[in-house]
């Protein structure tokens, strides 16, 4: 059965490793180190984990192979509270 992950909205949905691989490269990281991580994650995501968790997860990675990656997600993610 598929990994369900738990949004902020408190909805359950289908881990999806995609996810994780185009934020990483949007913040920067090349396709090969983001597919990493991803499947790093998918391989230590557990049924009904928040997504929250996943992201300080994905957080941590970027930033311990490169801090910038880090920053760039965080700075785009503020962006994005700025226009709701």
């Amino acid at each position: 059965m598929a990994i369900q992950v738990v949004k902020k909205s408190g909805k359950a949905e289908p881990f999806q490793r995609q996810k994780i691989v185009d934020s990483c490269t949007k913040a920067g990281a090349p396709a090969d180190v983001a597919a990493s991580i991803a499947d790093d994650i998918e391989k230590s995501a557990r049924d009904q984990m928040p997504t929250s968790e996943i992201r300080v997860l994905v957080l941590d990675r970027l930033g311990r192979v490169r801090p910038e990656w880090r920053q760039s997600w965080e700075k785009y993610e503020q962006s994005k509270g700025q226009k709701k």
